[in-house]
């Protein structure tokens, strides 16, 4: 019979794509994976892996195997982790949440409800890369980000998109001041207007940006780029002062916008698309209520 833990270290080892990622899974030493590894391979009487160099490959037994085992092993992992802990109740701690600061900030109202019944969270921030890479590696419960996921073991639930919006400072926008003699009702006369005026940015590469104004307005980008500063929330208080103009998402100045502190310079919604979010988890949390909670609150808050 073999140990449960061989087991274990097995399915770790297939999701995470290594044998050190599984063993950081475990939270056990890379030669005490690869030792279990090896002992269950001795007793399957095959291999479960083909070692590359990016990782492992599970083999045709190896697929076979997970499938047989690893919805049982989920649901035993709570069990597992609470004889783990000395208890046959896992202890609680918080959630483990990854994300960008501004949908962080931007969802505090979503993961903090007044009825009190999503699980404390512990919050992280990074690039997505870097977020579904901790997800995978058992360092991370639940990341949301702009990309899905795309990793074995890895479970993603699209929970919304953002709009982005073309915003200025109320000073400079040409239709709060009529006797400008300037009118813009076209994507031409945006783009001629547009022409070296003050520009605030998320980054120096501007990726949304270029490509905007190269498929939107026909033209390159000819903006005079005042602040380069990677935080939406400080690029949209930038705006507000009057630094200059910036493409952004929606929901990092939908207060602004109401306030009237920035204005919406032209609808750009229809041309500039959408970006989805995904909430990414490890399967073998699929069982996890408190994380399904957490992705249903911020569907609610953040769809569509």
């Amino acid at each position: 019979m073999s140990s449960p833990d061989w087991l274990r270290t097995f399915v770790a080892i297939y999701r995470s794509g290594s044998v050190s990622a599984g063993a950081a899974l475990r939270g056990i030493s890379q030669p005490a994976a690869s030792q279990q590894l090896a002992a269950l391979e001795r007793r399957v009487g095959l291999p479960l892996f083909t070692r590359t160099t990016a990782g492992v490959e599970p083999t045709r037994r190896g697929r076979e195997l997970v499938a047989e085992v690893g919805d049982s092993l989920d649901r035993l992992e709570p069990v597992f982790a609470g004889l783990d802990g000395g208890s046959l109740t896992a202890p609680s701690r918080p959630v483990r949440f990854g994300s960008s600061a501004e949908f962080f900030a931007h969802s505090l109202r979503a993961l903090f409800d007044p009825g009190g019944e999503l699980p404390g969270l512990t919050a992280f921030f990074g690039p997505d890369d870097q977020l579904v890479r901790q997800v995978g590696e058992g360092e991370l419960d639940l990341a949301v980000t702009s990309t899905a996921a795309g990793r074995r073991g890895l479970a993603t639930t699209p929970i919304g998109s953002k709009r982005f919006v073309l915003v200025a400072p109320p000073g400079l926008a040409p239709d709060r001041d009529p006797g400008s003699g300037v009118e813009i009702g076209t994507l031409d006369e945006l783009g001629r207007w547009l022409v070296g005026k003050p520009w605030v940015a998320y980054s120096a590469e501007l990726p949304r940006t270029r490509r905007f104004w190269l498929t939107s307005l026909d033209r390159a980008f000819a903006g005079d780029l005042r602040l380069v500063v990677p935080d939406l929330r400080v690029v949209a208080e930038a705006v507000a002062r009057g630094v200059g103009v910036s493409l952004l998402p929606e929901f990092v100045c939908t207060d602004a916008l109401a306030q009237g502190s920035i204005v919406e310079l032209f609808p750009v919604a229809d041309v500039v698309p959408a970006e989805p979010w995904f909430a990414s988890t490890r399967v073998a949390d699929a069982g996890h209520r408190g994380l399904g909670r957490i992705i249903e609150h911020l569907a609610r808050s953040v769809g569509p």
